[in-house]
């Protein structure tokens, strides 16, 4: 109830949208929603905690030697204290930003493109269509695995082999990654790598991303008169339609 209420007063005061983006360009019937895996929230919290708990006993270990020692000062003791109230403010308001960061975090899919959009305080969102993905790849580190999450990555035209993932892992900052987006903490990586695969073998058989291999190859296919297959067709579409006005 408390998170909720703060959830809201924060959203209003950022003007943060609330709702799901709007979906990229696609048929109605294809779009799917979905969000990050519960477990992904886990996975930033204990990601977190390891932070902090290392904190909290450097903070102990000196307030304890300043009680203990025959040189500790309540000088010394008061700042170690007041550098553990600060810690204790500081982890109330970040377990807020993890959980307000999981609940702004949504994959859109349609037959023809994708979405991703993230953040609260800075918002990012990024389109890829089919014709520009390349490639489609899932990572997994040890504690991912250990909560039976994935990361799938989807490079674009340009992006493969190109900068280097973040230290933070792959996607920690997908914005940062002009060719690169990332669906994090998600439960079926795989059903959504192959559902993508899928999708983008029916958009490029129909003609509307062709490779640009096939493109060519059908430039040398085309008849030595100098026009393109597609002028081709259209030249006997009009010489079609003036027989029949004959």
């Amino acid at each position: 109830m408390i998170y909720k209420s703060v959830k809201t007063l924060f959203l209003k005061l950022l003007k943060a949208p609330t709702q799901p983006p709007e979906p990229p360009i696609g048929s109605p019937d294809s779009v799917e929603v979905f969000r990050a895996s519960r477990n992904f929230l886990k996975y930033q919290i204990i990601i977190w905690g390891f932070g902090l708990v290392t904190g909290l006993i450097a903070e102990a270990v000196f307030v304890f030697k300043q009680h203990s020692e025959d040189d500790g000062s309540w000088e010394g003791i008061l700042f170690g204290y007041g550098i553990f109230a600060i810690t204790i403010i500081f982890t109330i308001a970040k377990y807020f930003l993890i959980r307000i960061d999981y609940d702004m975090r949504y994959y859109v899919i349609t037959d023809r493109s994708l979405r991703i959009r993230e953040g609260a305080m800075m918002i990012h969102e990024a389109t890829f269509t089919y014709a520009n993905v390349q490639n489609l790849k899932i990572h997994q580190g040890p504690l991912e695995r250990l909560l039976g999450i994935s990361n799938l990555i989807v490079e674009t035209a340009g992006g493969a082999g190109g900068k280097r993932e973040s230290s933070k892992g792959p996607g920690a900052f997908p914005h940062m990654h002009g060719h690169q987006g990332v669906f994090r903490g998600i439960e079926n990586a795989q059903e959504v790598r192959d559902q993508i695969l899928s999708l983008l073998k029916q958009f490029r058989d129909s003609g509307l991303g062709d490779p640009e291999e096939i493109r060519r190859a059908r430039m040398q296919q085309a008849p030595k008169t100098g026009f393109s297959t597609v002028a081709m067709a259209r030249l006997r579409e009009i010489r079609d339609e003036i027989k029949l006005l004959q």
